[in-house]
Parts: C-alpha cells; sequence; structure tokens
C-alpha cells in the first residue's frame, strides 16, 4: 500500500460519522488531535503485537492448517441463533473439507466466526442434530457419495435455515 493510499480517508467512516452529527465529529475531530499531541509526546507507545483490546484473536480453527495427505470428507454442522424479539434460527450446514477447522471456516464465511465457532461439528453423514430435518434422502445419498470421494466436486458447500419469530 502506497503513502498517499494510507492517508486517503475512510468514505465509509466519513459517512457514519457525517450522519451522526456534526457535534459527533467535533468530538472525533478532537480525540484525533488528542492522539497526534501523545505520539508527538512519547507518552504512549504503540501496541505491540497481541495487545490490542479493539483486535480480537482469532480462533484457534480459524489460524490452523490442514494436515499434510487428509482425505476429503463430508462434515456436517448445526448451531442455534436465539434472540429475544428477534426469533430462533437454526443453520444447518453440510461442505466437502479436509478436517473440521476447513468446514468451520466455509460456514463463517456463510453465517459469521462467532455462530460458526459455536457450531457443532460432525465428520461424515451418519445421524446428526437436526439431519433429518435438513437433508432430503437424496441429498443424503449424494453426500454419502461424496464422502466416500465418489465424483465428488472441486467444491461442495451446503447451508440451509430455519427461522421462527413467534412475538
Amino acid at each position: 500500500m502506497s503513502a498517499e493510499e494510507d492517508t486517503k480517508p475512510s468514505e465509509f467512516l466519513a459517512n457514519h460519522l457525517a450522519r451522526k452529527g456534526p457535534d459527533e465529529v467535533k468530538k472525533v475531530q478532537a480525540s484525533v488531535d488528542r492522539a497526534r499531541e501523545l505520539l508527538a509526546s512519547g507518552e504512549v507507545q504503540l501496541y505491540r503485537e497481541g495487545e490490542n483490546p479493539f483486535e480480537l484473536a482469532p480462533y484457534p480453527w480459524e489460524v490452523s492448517e490442514v494436515p499434510a495427505n487428509a482425505p476429503r470428507r463430508i462434515f456436517l454442522g448445526t448451531v442455534s441463533d436465539l434472540a429475544t424479539g428477534q426469533g430462533h434460527t437454526v443453520y444447518f450446514a453440510a461442505a466437502l473439507a479436509w478436517n473440521e477447522d476447513e468446514f468451520r471456516r466455509k460456514m463463517a464465511a456463510h453465517i459469521g466466526h462467532a455462530l460458526a465457532n459455536g457450531a457443532k461439528v460432525n465428520p461424515g453423514v451418519e445421524d446428526f442434530h437436526f439431519s433429518k430435518t435438513f437433508i432430503s434422502p437424496s441429498l443424503r445419498q449424494t453426500l454419502e457419495k461424496f464422502d466416500e470421494g465418489k465424483d465428488a466436486p472441486a467444491a461442495f458447500f451446503f447451508l440451509s435455515q430455519w427461522h421462527e419469530n413467534r412475538s
């Protein structure tokens, strides 16, 4: 990234602040001015690796590597998202993956990291929580073939959700 790109303002952030009104813009500008004073005076030191409280550490499955020579297989996963006033959503996923960690990474791309981290995950196609609700007999046969390595595509990901709100 060039120095010019580093100092280019974030249009998204600028729009957000402008929508909050002139008082918020003044407050943020005053905070930026104070931060420059602190840097110039040497009163503060830059964060070291892993020290910034605003940067969350990754989940272990986000940074793991696929074991060498691991066979690809089908993994099933389910997670429930229950929020007062928003209802109850159950997510069910099936995917070809090298291991559980890769499967969670695939889920995270669709439902977010927190839900993917909380998902119950199972290798294989045997009966699993909600599998009878979300997997049709023909899909089950296809998944079983993929799990055995028969005619498996280069990539496969299936996601289904059930949402209910009774409020």
